[in-house]
């Protein structure tokens, strides 16, 4: 039996929140799933306010409109996959300690920290251990040593990293 106060289309939108959050699965990587499902729960609420439910089509036009919709939204929005920085995600060197969203509550708030560690995110794994050794105090020598590459070599992948940075921080 519906609660006091509660509209039919408090039920419908009740019911039709599972149906979302399972067609958000593995769909518009780019967004967060709590994005996702509250755009698409948006787009729903719309609708129904719209769409006149007699047509017995309702979902597949929904699904036709949220579709292209959400397509347009996950295009606009940087990929979490290549160099994205997610405020969900753990801040390096903090042993997983930390995300975005904690140092952004601190007082203490460094953002210079946090744009390094999005630019180290965004390269390769042979360019993040050069990275990592160099940050971490050993010579140009020492880290070809380690790694097995010439120094020719490895100042080639470094002189790519610089360049790699200036077009990365020409995008921020």
């Amino acid at each position: 039996m519906a609660g006091s106060g509660e509209t039919a289309e408090d039920r419908i939108v009740s019911a039709a929140i599972p149906v979302i959050r399972s067609l958000c699965l593995g769909k518009w990587l780019n967004l967060e799933y709590e994005d996702r499902v509250s755009e698409a729960l948006l787009f729903f609420v719309m609708m129904l306010r719209s769409m006149p439910l007699t047509t017995w089509h309702f979902f597949k036009d929904y699904w036709d409109r949220v579709s292209e919709y959400m397509d347009r939204l996950n295009r606009k929005t940087p990929s979490l996959r290549f160099g994205h920085f997610s405020l969900d995600a753990p801040v390096p060197g903090t042993d997983g300690r930390a995300n975005g969203y904690g140092i952004l509550h601190s007082h203490l708030s460094d953002f210079s920290r946090l744009a390094v560690a999005e630019f180290i995110s965004s390269l390769a794994d042979n360019e993040k251990l050069i990275v990592s050794l160099q940050m971490s105090g050993y010579s140009k020598q020492e880290t070809s040593r380690v790694l097995n590459l010439s120094v020719y070599r490895l100042e080639k992948v470094l002189g790519d990293i610089r360049f790699h940075y200036m077009d990365w921080s020409s995008e921020q």
